[in-house]
């Protein structure tokens, strides 16, 4: 009996032995002055394989310090217990923001539906000797570059910056707020979204990190000086300030079309229908057409040539779909202006734009495409009659006739039969007199169908009503849509109070999703280039800084309760335009 109670303990001890976790968390000293960093360490390891960590390590609040840290893993095997070992180590020099008595909260971890965590650590903060040290900088060896990629332009040729950030110490990246271009009279500036943020090794032990994109075309000519841009740095009044760049901005040659209006780039342009598979347009009836550039250069609206006017036609004032992207490359994408027409004139219709013309920079010569022309042929309510031939006005009105009289010519099979045997002359005068009654019937509506038709166009001039065309239906339907934003504001909110950080960022991606859906119904803009259109290039910026500092908060390994409320709050003012 003692010897088995012995082999089931030495059994449950080599299991003990082979599956444990440790987390713990240690200071460098309990006692600190001001402007003295706090070396704190927490560190998880893992013995064995068949303990899952289910959780990320939550750290504590650092509120109350300023900080820097790093992380490693590391995996290997007790050449003793012959068992794998997981370890992951975080280390962080916390300075504190004030003296007295701070205290650092417990790390906890999730593994195999445990819950483990740290003691917390009390920490006695002194005031700093009569001549403190230097305090934090997050700046401290740290710079901005900015660069032009090409240095001479023609004017309105767009010129792509490039804005780098070099550190000595990579942590400080994430500190950096998104890059502010301040706008500029003689520049159009759109910033770049999509670029790599990836970090490389540089010379003098920096590393280096591309943290702004931007297209600007120049609007004037000789040597322009690209102002200088600022990275602000989270939670700190420290700013980053780039260099400034001087462009070369060269005249347009000589010889331009009569037609030119500034457009710089490679470009295409044509005029078509969005009513796709009409061949007729009746008089006074609306139909929508669409005026299109396409291309790279400096697209913008302001180069999209206007339909001419004509008294075969009436239009207004198009809508303008901006298609548009700012790229390394340049500003690309297609800008359409969307017409309603109302043909006047009866027969064919041409519809004409404005000539167009480019400058090529590349080729360094001006390209002349012309006016584009539309033909399309419109008719009448008489025309659409009249189109019937008279084989199918016939057989309207004797299938009218014919469902109300009575044939004695029902049974077609008996009267095949018979007719081999004898010859039915009943039936023949029959058949006639039914076709003379027809061709009578079929005189007398004619005739009164064609008086009606005359007194209801006659009318029609009259009283003519506004026709509503599809595209004003789709605009009804896309503004009776909703966005409710306050909605989002409160799942947000509740994800802070509940300490759901994941739930947090999924919650943004679902606003902001639903944000640009909303935006494209109602107005075929996203919500950036919404903002843009009726708020201004610094609305924009705000939103674009907000992308970048949920992105890097997102990543972070660790969150705290003031952070996202701060982002929240930010959110609120970017979101919330009523």
């Amino acid at each position: 009996m003692i010897k088995k109670n012995l082999y089931i303990l030495l059994t449950l001890a080599s299991v003990f032995s082979f599956a444990q976790v440790n987390l713990y968390s240690e200071v460098n000293t309990n006692e600190a002055k001001m402007n003295s960093p706090i070396i704190f360490t927490v560190v998880l390891e893992i013995f064995g394989e068949d303990l899952v960590q289910e959780t990320p390590i939550k750290l504590p609040d650092f509120s109350k310090f300023n900080y820097d840290y790093a992380s490693e893993q590391n995996t290997f095997i007790d050449p003793v217990k012959k068992i794998r070992i997981n370890q992951l180590v975080y280390q962080f020099a916390l300075d504190p923001k004030q003296a007295g008595n701070v205290k650092i909260g417990s790390a906890l971890v999730k593994v195999n539906g445990k819950m483990y965590k740290t003691d917390p650590i009390d920490i006695m903060v002194k005031e700093a000797d009569k001549k403190p040290a230097v305090a934090y900088n997050p700046a401290k060896n740290m710079y901005l570059n900015m660069q032009v990629e090409e240095k001479e332009v023609y004017k309105y040729e767009p010129a792509v910056v490039v804005l780098k950030a070099f550190s000595r110490n990579i942590a400080n990246f994430r500190h950096l707020e998104p890059a502010k271009f301040e706008p500029a009279k003689n520049l159009s500036i759109r910033s770049i979204v999509n670029f790599d943020e990836s970090i490389e090794d540089s010379e003098n032990n920096y590393s280096s990190q591309i943290v702004g994109m931007f297209v600007i075309v120049p609007k004037t000519t000789g040597l322009m000086e690209v102002p200088p841009v600022e990275v602000p740095f989270t939670n700190h009044k420290s700013v980053l300030v780039s260099n400034k760049v001087k462009l070369n901005v060269k005249k347009l040659p000589e010889g331009a079309p009569e037609n030119f209006n500034n457009a710089v780039g490679k470009y295409d342009v044509k005029i078509e229908m969005i009513d796709k598979g009409k061949e007729n347009f009746e008089i006074n009836k609306a139909f929508n057409i669409a005026v299109k550039v396409s291309g790279n250069g400096n697209l913008s609206p302001s180069i999209v040539p206007k339909i001419l006017p004509s008294p075969d036609y009436e239009f207004f004032e198009p809508k303008i779909v901006n298609s548009s992207t700012a790229t390394p490359k340049g500003i690309e994408g297609e800008i359409e202006a969307q017409y309603v027409i109302i043909p006047k004139k009866r027969g064919d219709l041409k519809i004409s734009t404005e000539a167009f013309s480019y400058f090529d920079p590349k080729e360094e010569k001006y390209v002349d495409l012309g006016s584009q022309v539309l033909t399309l042929n419109a008719v009448n309510a008489q025309d659409i009659a009249n189109a019937k031939t008279t084989l199918q006005k016939v057989n309207e009105y004797t299938n009218t006739v014919l469902e109300k009289v009575d044939s004695p010519v029902m049974s077609t099979e008996k009267l095949k039969v018979k007719q081999h045997k004898k010859i039915n002359w009943l039936v023949i005068f029959g058949n006639l007199l039914i076709i003379g009654v027809g061709a009578v019937i079929f005189v007398y509506f004619n005739k009164r169908y064609r008086d009606k038709k005359a007194q209801n166009l006659e009318k029609k001039k009259l009283t003519s009503q506004p026709i509503v065309t599809i595209a004003e239906t789709e605009s009804l339907l896309r503004n009776s849509q909703t966005f409710d934003i306050q909605s989002h504001l409160n799942y947000l909110q509740r994800t802070i109070d509940d300490g759901n950080t994941a739930g947090f960022f999924q919650a943004f991606e679902e606003l902001k999703l639903q944000a640009n859906q909303y935006y494209k119904n109602k107005n075929s803009l996203d919500f950036s280039d919404y903002l843009k259109t009726n708020f201004g290039l610094r609305a924009v910026e705000k939103y674009n800084q907000l992308i970048t500092k949920i992105n890097i908060e997102k990543y972070s390994p660790f969150s705290s309760v003031e952070k996202l409320s701060e982002i929240l709050k930010e959110i609120e003012e970017v979101y919330d335009l009523n």
